[in-house]
């Protein structure tokens, strides 16, 4: 059991309060944002909201532990660099995985990672640090999910397939086996990917076809 921190207030980071309070033994102690996006109510769902910028502070990395449950903003870099500056700053970082999800025996998680819901992880995967797999995804063998990797639900990915850091995979979309998503690769929704995928090229359809370079912010959340 740990006392947690939570990087965040919009809907991710209040759905993982809700989660860490529902289904762990955890205590969710703060949200945390940098000063930028501190709102004029330091309240929120009951819990305190305190700037990032002073979190050490009030709350020692000795006995609090954090978790970064932000969306893909910017390929996903956006994650990864809050993930980094708290790492820095000395805080464990906890992982959550439902009670309602299926993980075989062995799979190995990484810290600061999410698994909801209805997904299914099968034996021999490894899911890297800082990953979010949303509802229903399902993840067959053998397979390896990079860092900061991010599954919109119901992502259905094949045996053997290796995704690499900061990819994206939408919403139904489905991954055949023994194939590489390169790194940062956008994959939009409902796409089938058949083909490896390029570095930071974003990809649509069904079969996927490359559509534009990736780097670019791909949706409208706000760095909270």
């Amino acid at each position: 059991m740990a006392s947690v921190l939570i990087f965040g207030i919009r809907e991710a980071s209040r759905l993982a309060c809700g989660y860490l309070r529902r289904d762990t033994g955890h205590r969710v102690v703060a949200y945390t944002v940098t000063n930028e996006f501190m709102p004029k109510d330091t309240m929120l769902d009951g819990i305190p909201v305190v700037p990032f910028e002073s979190i050490g502070e009030r709350y020692s990395p000795l006995d609090h532990s954090f978790i970064v449950p932000m969306s893909y903003r910017d390929h996903n870099r956006l994650r990864a660099r809050i993930y980094q500056s708290v790492k820095v700053l000395g805080y464990p970082l906890i992982s959550y995985v439902s009670p309602r999800a299926t993980v075989f025996p062995g799979v190995a998680i990484g810290e600061n990672t999410m698994i909801l819901e209805g997904c299914v992880i099968s034996p021999q995967c490894r899911i890297g640090n800082n990953v979010m797999a949303q509802a229903g995804c399902v993840v067959a063998h053998d397979a390896d999910i990079g860092d900061h990797a991010f599954l919109a639900p119901g992502v259905v990915i094949s045996g053997l397939v290796r995704i690499e850091p900061y990819v994206f995979v939408g919403s139904g979309s489905v991954i055949r086996d023994q194939l590489t998503l390169g790194e940062g690769s956008f994959i939009a929704m409902g796409s089938v990917v058949r083909e490896d995928t390029l570095p930071w090229v974003n990809y649509d359809g069904a079969p996927a076809r490359p559509w534009s370079r990736g780097g670019e912010c791909e949706d409208s959340h706000q760095a909270k």
